[in-house]
């Protein structure tokens, strides 16, 4: 039997001794702690606080949770991945170069002031113009002119089709004439009013009773910035914390003991973070499918998930989740099978030059972050990759650094999580000859046409037929080894109602979070 825990530094057992004093503070007494009772707040908390307010601007995850709570866009996303109406009623395509959107009637923004298609308008050009210095203008750089053709309708004309427009329309529309400094007072239309902020340190949000999706049932919610999940789990326990939530936010190990407490509540459901080996294609020994391929059957995934993750993750057979709209399961699954590792890299050309021997293979270097937990997943990779006659050396560096090697494609293998991709056209960035985020230098001209025919599509089932074709043939050329969707977690008060997790793990649900009176 092998070990998932085959090595263990000094790093690592003081891990386990936090880990161990975290589980002996939470379970020290055996009643409950004696908690505050709410009737208007509820307290929450970040890793880390928004480098920006303006949602023109903001990339970050936290910056892009803060503009979900104070802003709308044009679209949101739903629980499939698709695009559907926000501040719009409904759209459409008039022709493929051109999108019609009817806005919603009395949608104000917080100052009291409609929300009318001067605003959209006045919102992508500040973008496509320049205005305010923005990343997000490189989305759009299809996008030759947004119109208003009457006060609750606006156009936006390509120069070319393309499809993967929408999921760029989620951006939050700002009133017209916001200036530069906007971030300092932001002004949305959404669920939230911002009355208070500290960078780094707490915000207050006050309940928008004339948002158009109706008024949240909790006044205000407090959020803090508590960067160390130790702490954030000790913080719910005592009662000065109602709610956590996000895989971030909750390693799973923190999981495991905090679902033990009787005053919480923790929940799961499907994520949409995707993690994956990734392998340099120029790479002399890598180039070759079979040796990618033996890998993946080398990594024991599900076992992975049970003792690491404690079940807060799923196993992974592509980058998009089951749950999303172009989803196909039909395809090659890289099940754990050490015997067959063994024979695809036999036929590779690389024998086991002493069996069951120490003698290896051949050696890869393994690039990761000095995080902890990926060092530890790293350790496993290496233990399992041993069984198969593959030696793996691990090479750890600051996240800056490492990620910095990883843009430029200076690595044999790593490992990486997408965060919150659900939109199809990813394909066309990481796997096409020309994909701005093709870091293994993966190349193939079935998907290179196939990715410009999803782009291109008239209707959603021809979409979806391109996506079908490029996901089966990614998954039998294996330039990622599929690992897990992290699932979405979340913990909270018991007296804490209403509260549920989408796959995109939506903060605006918080919109519908009440307080349980008392005895009830």
């Amino acid at each position: 039997m092998w070990s998932l825990f085959p090595k263990v530094s000094s790093n690592r057992l003081l891990l386990l001794y936090s880990y161990i004093l975290l589980f002996l503070l939470l379970s020290g007494c055996g009643a409950p702690p004696l908690i505050p009772y709410r009737t208007d707040t509820v307290v929450l908390a970040f890793s880390s606080f928004p480098t920006n307010l303006d949602p023109r601007i903001g990339l970050d995850a936290a910056s892009e949770d803060f503009h979900n709570l104070i802003f709308n866009g044009l679209l949101r996303k739903d629980a499939q991945g698709r695009m559907v109406p926000d501040v719009c009623s409904r759209f459409e395509k008039i022709t493929p170069v051109r999108y019609r959107f009817y806005l919603r009637p009395r949608v104000l923004f917080h100052d009291g002031k409609p929300l009318t298609a001067a605003d959209v308008v006045y919102t992508y050009e500040s973008i496509l113009k320049g205005t305010i210095l923005t990343t997000k203008k490189a989305a759009l750089g299809s996008v030759i002119a947004v119109r208003s053709i009457a006060e609750d309708v606006v156009e936006i004309e390509l120069s070319e089709p393309f499809n993967g427009l929408l999921v760029n329309l989620s951006v939050g529309i700002v009133p017209k004439g916001a200036k530069a400094d906007f971030a300092r007072t932001p002004i949305g239309t959404g669920p939230y009013v911002l009355r208070s902020y500290q960078q780094d340190a707490e915000a207050l949000l006050e309940a928008n009773q004339q948002y158009f999706d109706g008024a949240p049932r909790t006044r205000f919610l407090r959020i803090r910035m508590i960067s160390d999940a130790t702490t954030r789990a000790l913080e719910l326990q005592k009662g000065s914390l109602d709610l956590v939530m996000g895989a971030v936010i909750v390693p799973p190990d923190h999981y495991s003991v905090l679902k033990k407490q009787s005053h919480l509540k923790t929940i799961l459901s499907p994520g949409n973070n995707y993690s994956y080996l990734g392998f340099n294609m120029k790479d002399n020994l890598l180039k070759d499918r079979r040796v990618r391929q033996a890998i993946g059957h080398a990594i024991d995934r599900e076992e992975i998930v049970r003792k690491l993750y404690h079940g807060a993750a799923t196993r992974a057979s592509g980058l998009l989740a089951p749950h999303h709209w172009s989803y196909e399961k039909n395809v090659l699954i890289l099940s754990y099978d050490p015997e067959k590792a063994k024979r695809l890299l036999e036929e590779a050309g690389y024998p086991d030059p002493d069996g069951d021997g120490p003698e290896k293979r051949f050696y890869l270097t393994h690039k990761t972050s000095t995080n902890e937990f990926r060092r530890m997943l790293a350790s496993v990779f290496q233990s399992q990759l041993e069984r198969v006659g593959i030696g793996l050396k691990i090479r750890t560096y600051e996240f800056g650094t490492f990620f910095s090697d990883i843009n430029r494609g200076n690595f044999q293998m790593f490992m990486l999580t997408w965060i919150g991709e659900s939109d199809p056209d990813i394909y066309r960035n990481i796997f096409s000859t020309t994909g701005t985020r093709n870091r293994g230098k993966y190349s193939d001209p079935q998907i290179d046409r196939w990715v410009e025919g999803a782009r291109t599509a008239e209707t959603e089932d021809q979409q979806k037929y391109f996506y079908s074709l490029i996901q089966k043939k990614v998954a039998e050329d294996c330039p990622y080894v599929s690992l897990w969707y992290e699932s979405n977690v979340a913990v909270f008060r018991k007296d804490l109602q209403g509260f549920e997790l989408t796959p995109n793990a939506d903060i605006r649900v918080l919109k519908n979070v009440f307080w349980k009176g008392p005895g009830l």
